[in-house]
């Protein structure tokens, strides 16, 4: 028998076969059992995905998400109009003018012309309507030049969107843009103005409106700066109504020319501007409701939420919820310069009765105490009941720089815009100017 020392005592270096693992052996079976590891780990995957859909908070979220999903779909039948308003309290912002118009994206999510359902850029039609612009009312009345204004939204807004009108009266601008993609789809526009000023003659006060014609739809956008003060409701809706009388708007279509009232002659109408219709409550009952964020109980006296249902001529108008502050009288916290640079906060003023958690709305500290109120806002009309309006957003832009006493108020909104019909219609318009123009030249 064999012995398995060595001579010296110690452990043979020859091993038993038997005892051997041939290395390409080892690989296969570290190969299978990663395999079966795997495997395991799928169906533990499986097992927590089928477990979770009985958990009520992961559910709910699941779904959620593909509801937001659906909402950001391409919309083909539509279009997407971006509004902003703002009184300006006669100064012009700084250069950045984010939040109120948030800068143009350079990467647009698009397809054709359509675009997703959401609020943000690109917008088949952006409108901003300004108040006290520039410079005060009393400057403005000899001097109504925005051209600095102007060149300034160009500015921000960059090639993405073409300038297709301005309307100036006084204090009051008017600026309508169009997507530059869909800039030929705008046929024709029409623009007027209404003082309604000292003497009806002023526009220190008054309305100024543009009219597009898009495609096969008209459109009409109308900002306003409407009487002041808390007890002239009477004053505010004279407004209104020789604005919807007297401005020269008259339509794409012989048969628009009927209606005595502006508002009738388009497919829709937005109007905007500081309306300055005020919450009729005691100053100090405002600011309680405010501390308490009980904006439901502060609507219930909101003058205009009233006249929209029983002034004639805001009949067929419509508003968003009102889910934000008041935007209307702030103190003033920060100086811009003559050439708009923004200078550090004033003097902090005592802390107002209105002061909300954050700290940064301090309502009316002066003596006047003028009650905070939604003056700023933004209405829609749609000539057919059946087209509706979607608001995308309603907002007020509250976290702005406080060179004025407004906060400016924004929305998106979807009408109905059927792009292909719309598209057929113009191109038979196309061939008949054709043929009218072969037959006057036969002839």
């Amino acid at each position: 028998m064999k012995s398995d020392t060595s001579s010296f005592g110690q452990p043979s270096t020859v091993k038993h076969e038997s005892a051997l693992i041939d290395p390409p052996e080892l690989e296969d079976q570290e190969d299978t059992l990663l395999e079966k590891i795997k495997t395991l780990m799928s169906k533990m995957a499986e097992w927590i995905e089928y477990l979770l859909q009985f958990v009520p908070f992961v559910n709910s979220r699941k779904k959620r998400d593909v509801r937001q999903k659906d909402t950001e779909k391409f919309e083909k039948k539509k279009l997407k109009i971006f509004i902003g308003t703002w009184n300006m309290h006669g100064k012009l912002p700084p250069y950045n003018l984010n939040p109120f118009i948030e800068p143009p994206s350079t990467k647009h999510e698009v397809k054709d012309l359509y675009l997703k359902r959401n609020h943000n850029h690109p917008y088949h039609i952006l409108v901003i309507g300004t108040q006290e612009c520039q410079h005060n009312i009393k400057h403005s009345v000899l001097f109504p030049s925005k051209e600095e204004w102007e060149q300034r939204l160009k500015t921000y807004l960059g090639d993405d969107y073409i300038l297709v009108k301005t309307e100036t009266m006084a204090a009051l601008h008017l600026a309508v843009f169009v997507w530059e993609r869909c800039k030929d789809w705008v046929k024709d526009y029409q623009h007027g103005e209404v003082p309604t000023g000292f003497a009806n003659l002023f526009g220190n006060k008054g309305g100024i409106g543009i009219s597009l014609l898009f495609g096969n739809i008209s459109l009409c956008f109308i900002n306003s700066h409407l009487a002041a003060h808390q007890d002239k409701v009477k004053e505010r809706n004279h407004d209104v109504k020789k604005i919807c009388k007297e401005l020269k708007l008259k339509g794409f279509s012989p048969s628009d020319k009927v209606f005595t009232n502006v508002t009738d002659r388009f497919d829709y109408t937005f109007w905007f501007g500081d309306m300055n219709y005020r919450v009729d409550l005691e100053r100090s009952r405002v600011d309680d409701l405010i501390r308490q964020n009980d904006i439901e109980t502060l609507l219930k006296s909101d003058q205009l939420l009233y006249e929209l249902k029983e002034f004639p001529y805001f009949k067929g108008f419509n508003e968003a919820p009102l889910n934000f502050y008041p935007t209307f009288k702030l103190d003033i916290t920060h100086r811009v310069s003559h050439y708009n640079q923004e200078h550090p906060p004033l003097i902090s003023y005592q802390s107002s009765p209105a002061l909300i958690e954050s700290g940064t709305l301090r309502y009316d500290t002066s003596d006047k105490q003028r009650v905070p109120s939604w003056t700023d806002r933004i209405l829609w009309k749609s000539r057919n009941i059946k087209k509706k309006v979607d608001v995308l957003s309603y907002t007020s832009q509250m976290n702005v720089v406080g060179f004025s006493d407004h906060r400016p108020v924004t929305g998106c909104f979807l009408v109905e815009f059927d792009w292909n019909q719309s598209s057929q219609e113009a191109k038979k318009k196309l061939k008949s100017r054709k043929k009218r123009r072969r037959f006057l030249l036969y002839i």
